[in-house]
């Protein structure tokens, strides 16, 4: 999401104290449960089909569960970074030498930690390429658009998938241009209009190598879809709907939104999958990671204060109802990504504050850190606020 200024970031400070949340603490995982998850998962990747403990192909009966970390960040592996380069919003994709690759947004500032981002560090995007979940990446080439526009382009917050016979890999993210500054203190978009979502693509099996999609079908470059300020994509290809689906946010409404296409390509128009409330300054939209399991689909959104994400959950993937009324709970983190390897889920997070944020960015850990999650049976008041 759009990193925003401090002195901007306090004019909103007040806006916390509207947001009725608890953080969910961490709690140790038994070896018991972690084997047995371990057993009964075959879930790799992103968004396949996968299951946890309770998996009713097994049990007869589908039951609900919750993700949870299992440390505080403060505690996780930094997975991505050195403690003094910001890095924020960023998407995760295995190459088919079995690598992991994370591309996203980053920022260089001499003065230490937690000094931000630089106009000229959204020029590219960060890649990142490691063997292991449990390791630290190493840093690679910059990804850099390839196009000719009117005017010097930023890159931001991108979403990665293989196509359905992974002959392809598709990135899409947000291109834009950047705002008018006076002082320190971004005071509007330049050529707001002009932004979009943008596709690279890659053919090579170790993902070495982006380039601009080049067919003819779009009507504009590798111009995927328009919508003011579209960013923080998530797709991955439902069986169960027949279709690929691309969840995003952008300032054209409120709510996070999906669209759906058929070959990665042509996309639907926009869906608003969760109902905000009035005025609310993306209070519960940015940075949203959907996740099919188990017969539901579980929706993360990170808002302004960035030392927790909210969980909402659904049966639908194309509504998860109120964004007051149907949130499950918050727990710790902010721009999860959820990976899944050899039977254990992980989450990775950008920017993560490990207190209540003062102002929108406020963050303490800089870095990319991840950690195992759990799975734990839900109480009956969270299967209440389940969107069916």
């Amino acid at each position: 999401m759009v990193t925003m200024n401090t002195k901007l970031g306090a004019a909103v400070a007040g806006l916390y104290l509207l947001f009725n949340f608890t953080l969910i603490t961490a709690q140790n995982t038994s070896e018991k449960d972690v084997l047995y998850f371990a057993e009964n998962s075959s879930m790799e990747g992103q968004n396949k089909e996968g299951s946890y403990p309770g998996d009713p192909s097994k049990s007869g009966s589908k039951k609900l569960m919750i993700p949870r970390v299992t440390k505080p960040w403060s505690e996780a592996l930094r997975w991505i970074g050195d403690g003094k380069t910001l890095y924020s919003d960023f998407t995760v994709i295995k190459d088919k030498k079995g690598r992991w690759h994370a591309m996203g947004c980053f920022g260089i500032e001499p003065d230490g930690v937690g000094n931000g981002w630089a106009v000229s560090d959204g020029y590219s995007m960060f890649h990142a390429v490691g063997s292991s979940l449990e390791e630290p990446m190493k840093l690679q080439p910059k990804i850099y658009p390839q196009i000719k526009t009117a005017k010097q382009a930023i890159m931001w917050a991108p979403g990665a998938i293989w196509n359905k016979d992974s002959t392809t890999a598709y990135m899409y993210y947000f291109h834009h241009y950047g705002w008018e500054w006076e002082g320190e203190i971004a005071k509007s978009q330049i050529l707001p209009e002009e932004g979009c979502a943008r596709l690279l693509i890659s053919n090579a099996p170790d993902l070495s190598t982006w380039r601009p999609y080049d067919g003819t079908e779009l009507k504009e470059q590798n111009m995927a879809f328009r919508e003011i300020d579209d960013r923080d994509f998530c797709v991955f290809w439902d069986d169960r709907v027949g279709k690929y689906l691309i969840y995003y946010c952008s300032s054209a409404s409120s709510g996070s939104k999906v669209r759906t296409s058929d070959d990665l390509i042509h996309w639907s128009e926009p869906k608003t999958i969760l109902t905000e409330p009035a005025g609310d300054p993306h209070g519960y939209s940015e940075s949203p990671f959907v996740l099919y399991r188990n017969g539901y689909y579980y929706l993360w959104v990170s808002g302004i204060d960035y030392s927790h994400t909210s969980l909402y959950i659904s049966e639908d993937p194309f509504n998860f109802g109120d964004a007051i009324a149907n949130k499950i709970e918050d727990t710790p983190g902010h721009a999860p990504e959820i990976i899944a390897n050899k039977g254990i889920d992980y989450m990775a997070c950008s920017m993560v504050s490990t207190y209540p944020g003062k102002y929108p960015s406020d963050h303490d850990l800089e870095g990319i850190f991840i950690q195992t999650l759990r799975w734990e049976k839900a109480d009956k008041e969270m299967a209440k606020r389940v969107t069916r």
